[in-house]
């Protein structure tokens, strides 16, 4: 599973998705910045539990996700799940695209077969009440390549009043090969987590 991940060359880097004209605080875990990280951000006009929602329904990625085509929770042998709510210590069987499709998707918006990439994680948190899941790359050594994705919600009112749902989502990368992968996926990577966060916005605000 690690020789797939590499030979397709799955791995991530993005600045910071959107500027505001106040900064919301994060509510993702504090975590070893690693070689180098990949993250986006978005204010959504919506709830907590509206992109929430969004977020871990997994089956639904196809319908909006430019970035991620497929996510598929499974168990240890990698057969899908009959619920595919995210559950810790399942797998992920994840099919993106990098760079990103064009907005907006649908689940009949044709892959680009160059840019499709497949990748096996664990899914290592879940917290429902804090609004936060993550997932891991699975089957490499962590001094080779470690991968894991954080994505968390939270609720932030600016300085007008006005009430938001923050979602940012974050991967770091360590080990041998991260500094390589930063060279190789990049730029495609910026382009895809800010395509997603773009695209969770627009999933939210056309409820």
């Amino acid at each position: 599973m690690f020789n797939a991940r590499l030979l397709l060359s799955l791995v991530f880097i993005v600045p910071f998705a959107t500027a505001q004209s106040s900064s919301p605080p994060s509510n993702l875990p504090t975590v070893d910045p690693g070689v180098f990280s990949a993250e986006a951000s978005i204010l959504i006009n919506g709830t907590v539990e509206q992109v929430w929602g969004v977020l871990t329904d997994f089956p639904s990625y196809p319908e909006w996700n430019p970035f991620v085509r497929s996510q598929v929770v499974t168990n240890k042998l990698l057969v899908p799940e009959s619920s595919q709510e995210p559950v810790e210590d399942k797998r992920l069987i994840i099919t993106s695209q990098i760079p990103p499709l064009d907005l907006p998707v649908s689940a009949d918006t044709p892959s680009n077969p160059l840019n499709t990439h497949i990748t096996i994680e664990n899914i290592t948190h879940v917290q429902p009440d804090l609004k936060r899941v993550a997932w891991k790359l699975y089957g490499s050594p962590d001094s080779v390549l470690s991968a894991e994705r954080w994505s968390a919600v939270s609720a932030f009112q600016d300085e007008n009043g006005i009430n938001w749902a923050f979602y940012e989502s974050r991967e770091v990368y360590n080990g041998a090969l991260a500094s390589l992968v930063q060279s190789l996926e990049g730029e495609g990577l910026a382009e895809a987590f800010e395509a997603q966060a773009q695209a969770t916005k627009l999933r939210v605000e056309g409820m």
